[in-house]
């Protein structure tokens, strides 16, 4: 295989093509003029030198880049190579021999004829330029001034490659073969110099590459100049520092350095918990403070990094004794919630106790409103485990090196937060909660999550390299666990890496279970009050958790209840007062007018209005929607602040209201003489989703139909074109606010039905569920003056044949007596 040269090429003209063996090259390039020693070893190429001994036969020399060749294949050699003769034979180990081959002329190679006993081909002599270009000696000149400074300043050249080139300038293109076989080109650049006939073309390639050339050994000459000073600078140094301790001694003075030098080196012998490789580096850093003033600002910083080696908990751990049994115990006590989430939490915790105190896996994420119990999780997970329990603040983080610590050359450099941490813990294996994820790395730099990923992740934090102590610390014993307010804000490169647990916001109920157990205890022992003291009844609770707070957790009421703790503690200081009962009357007193007035119930049916149902991030919801029709163009206008899911939920429902006008008793032409208008209260909320379809197709079945709809039946549901009723998500929260409403019969979508078995026993004992299927079903509940029997289209088509037959018959009785009385007519 030859491989074609993209170069114009000049070949002298001859009678016959000469034939020629050819010996490829792979340790080096042959120029014409030029000498070269190779080692040849394989067989066929042996047999070539052998045929070619002393002189005797020329062969041609071309480069073959290729240091393998495919099995039962030759060589590839470039299409240019030089026609050379064997100077010299010497044999060399292995069967192998080394030769000396000279270069004497430029050839094409054209056809390979034979592969053995070698390689044989067809060539073409190159014709040599002519034109001798006008700036040719001055590129001469260039040649020599860029070779003389390489010699100059590099000493693995020799001088003699400058005396070589001067003795040659009588012939530019042996002065430019010359050069580029003498220094340290690569190969492929040595092949394309070989490559090119031309003059002028050589010597401007020529001189690129010797140019580059001296820029790197001028580099390397820096750089060994550098070195050689600092070296010469730390001898001297190292002088004087001796001179200095001899000049102290006779002085009498102590040497505080060495001192402080040998305590940290007892000390490090002493400690058993540091790694092997971080007690040889604290040890270097012991040696070089000896070496250092107490003055230098060096002298601090290395006794602060030796600080930060000693106080790291290395190999400080709590042993795994816990039992699975007892784990259950103390998340039941320290955390009110579902138990499908402590199930999950304790599946992993098993595993991790199996694993031998490993975290392994998917770091836990808990996703949940301000208030859901995130740190609680967190917190009775570390008791039931019995270790350490500290949180970690990450809202704001912009740079990797808060995480992961800053180099020790800057000036003030610092472990990372994560370093920090465990040493304020004092132990290698905490329970770590990660905290404020969703206000991390607000401009979304991925070298950021990244750096926080490496701390999290169980595949890497073994080896987690902080920066500031450059040595690896292991994290595989911390258990890491992140929150988060919702998905929505997890940053994309942790959600393949997190174990989502989403906890869902606390209902009325809930929340004065909870307030009772765990919130009063802690604010009555705060302020110094006893349960004697203070009462507070169930009603109350509700009607400030309905009045005052609007939230999914617990976190504002928590802030209301600590404000009226406030005042009663200043009553007792200043009144002497003793009992304190919290009433309708006296709550205004203690937290003023009410923040929030909750949605109640219609007090009669009314065309046009129907009780939704909504989950928000506060929890549940009653939305009044409503809707009128007026004279118009057939035009459906919504209002309230509405997404574009909503925006297309009202189109399906309307859609669907229309296909179904006949069974509803609407004339038609209501659709285009009517406009519509749908709106949705409190419209400075942003509201989106599809679970309003079915309160908006209820609602404008109302007014085209001209019914009035049941005040005391609240809804959800997606609706498709076709009617049917999809599910939700959130209906333990809608049922909840319907309840909190005064609203005691929900209808849902049948496919939720197994989300209210989750509800409360006491809201289940007096809420009525109906299930939806189709928005028929929703129609005959909710529509009042409706008979349910007339609602089917086959009933309404079977009533308007009996009635068309009734009017054939009775036209077919008019004729029959018609035709009688003309007969009658007739015969008189």
């Amino acid at each position: 295989m030859i491989i074609k040269t993209k170069k114009k090429l000049s070949i002298e003209v001859t009678d016959k093509q000469a034939v020629y063996p050819v010996l490829p090259l792979q340790t080096g390039i042959l120029f014409p003029g030029t000498m070269i020693t190779i080692q040849v070893g394989r067989k066929e190429n042996l047999e070539l030198l052998k045929r070619c001994e002393n002189g005797s036969k020329k062969f041609v020399a071309a480069y073959s880049p290729h240091a393998k060749r495919i099995e039962d294949s030759i060589s590839p050699v470039h299409q240019i190579g030089v026609l050379a003769v064997v100077r010299d034979i010497k044999e060399s180990a292995g069967n192998s021999v080394v030769a000396t081959i000279e270069g004497l002329k430029r050839v094409s190679l054209n056809e390979i004829q034979k592969t053995t006993p070698f390689i044989t081909a067809k060539i073409d002599l190159l014709q040599s330029s002519k034109r001798v270009p006008r700036n040719l000696k001055e590129k001469i000149e260039e040649v020599l001034q860029v070779v003389s400074e390489i010699t100059t300043i590099a000493p693995t050249y020799s001088d003699e490659h400058l005396r070589v080139l001067k003795m040659s300038q009588e012939d530019p293109s042996l002065m430019a073969d010359t050069a580029a076989s003498l220094f340290r080109l690569s190969l492929d650049t040595q092949q394309e110099l070989l490559e090119y006939v031309d003059l002028s073309l050589r010597f401007k390639l020529l001189l690129k590459h010797l140019n580059a050339e001296l820029n790197r050994v001028a580099t390397l000459h820096r750089i060994q100049t550098n070195v050689e000073k600092t070296f010469e600078a730390d001898q001297e140094k190292s002088f004087l520092r001796q001179q200095l301790r001899e000049i102290k001694k006779l002085l009498g003075e102590e040497f505080l350095e060495e001192e402080i030098s040998i305590e940290y080196k007892n000390k490090i012998k002493l400690n058993n918990m540091l790694p092997g490789e971080v007690a040889a580096r604290a040890l270097i850093e012991a040696d070089r403070l000896s070496q250092l003033s107490t003055a230098s600002a060096e002298f601090g910083v290395t006794k602060n990094y030796l600080d930060w080696l000693m106080q790291l908990p290395w190999k400080k751990s709590t042993p795994e004794i816990y039992k699975v049994d007892d784990i259950e115990k103390v998340l039941s006590t320290g955390y009110y919630g579902p138990k499908q989430i402590k199930d999950q939490i304790i599946q992993k915790l098993s595993l991790r106790k199996h694993l031998g105190g490993i975290d392994d896996g998917p770091t836990l994420c808990l996703i949940g409103a301000p208030g859901t119990g995130k740190a609680a999780i967190a917190r009775a997970i570390a008791t039931a485990l019995g270790k350490e329990f500290v949180r970690v603040s990450v809202g704001g983080i912009s740079d990797a090196s808060e995480l992961k610590g800053t180099l020790r050359t800057f000036l003030g450099a610092m472990p990372g937060k994560i370093i920090q941490t465990l040493r304020d813990a004092g132990t290698s294996d905490p329970v770590m909660l990660i905290e404020d994820i969703d206000y991390f790395n607000i401009e979304n730099d991925s070298s950021v999550n990244m750096a926080l990923l490496e701390a999290v992740d169980s595949r890497l934090n073994s080896k987690f390299l902080d920066n500031y102590i450059g040595l690896p610390f292991d994290l595989s014993k911390v258990m890491f666990i992140c929150s988060v307010r919702s998905y929505e804000e997890i940053p994309e490169q942790f959600i393949p890496r997190f174990e989502l647990l989403e906890l869902p916001g606390y209902i009325e109920r809930e929340k004065i279970v909870i307030t009772k157990r765990y919130i009063l205890p802690q604010l009555l022992k705060k302020h110094g009050l006893t349960k004697s003291e203070f009462k507070l009844s169930d009603k109350i609770l509700a009607q400030l958790i309905a009045t005052y707070t609007q939230e999914a957790g617990l976190l504002g009421l928590s802030q209301q209840l600590d404000k009226i703790f406030r005042k009663i503690l200043l009553e007792k200081v200043t009144r002497k007062k003793k009992k304190w009962i919290l009433t309708e009357n006296n709550l205004e007193t203690y937290l003023g007018l009410p923040y929030y007035i909750p949605e109640i119930a219609e007090k009669e049916p009314e065309i046009g209005i129907a009780a939704g149902l909504a989950w928000t991030g506060a929890g549940g919801d009653l939305m009044f929607i409503e809707g009128i029709k007026m004279r118009g163009e057939g035009q459906i206008t919504s209002t309230g602040s509405l997404g574009e899911v909503m925006k297309e939920s009202i189109q399906a429902a309307h859609s669907y209201v229309r296909s179904k006008a006949d069974a509803l008793g609407i004339d038609f032409n209501d659709f285009s003489e009517f406009d519509i208008h749908i709106h949705f209260p409190s419209g400075a909320i942003p509201k989106d989703g599809p679970s309003a379809g079915v309160t908006v197709s209820l609602v404008l079945a109302s007014i085209l139909s001209e019914r009035p709809i049941r005040n005391d039946i609240a809804m959800t549901g997606e609706v498709t074109l076709r009617g049917r009723v999809l599910q939700v998500g959130g209906i333990k929260e809608k049922v909840s606010a319907a309840y909190r409403a005064g609203i005691y019969h929900v209808a849902v979508p049948k496919a939720n039905e197994n989300d209210i078995k989750e509800l409360p026993k006491e809201i289940l004992r007096k809420t009525k569920i109906s299930y939806l299927e189709k928005v028929d079903d929703l129609f005959k509940l909710c529509l009042l003056d409706f008979t349910p029997s007339t609602f089917t289209l086959e009933k309404i088509f079977a009533d308007e044949v009996k009635k068309a037959k009734r009017k054939s018959r009775a036209a077919k009785t008019k004729i029959t007596k018609a035709k009688a009385a003309k007969k009658k007519a007739v015969k008189k």
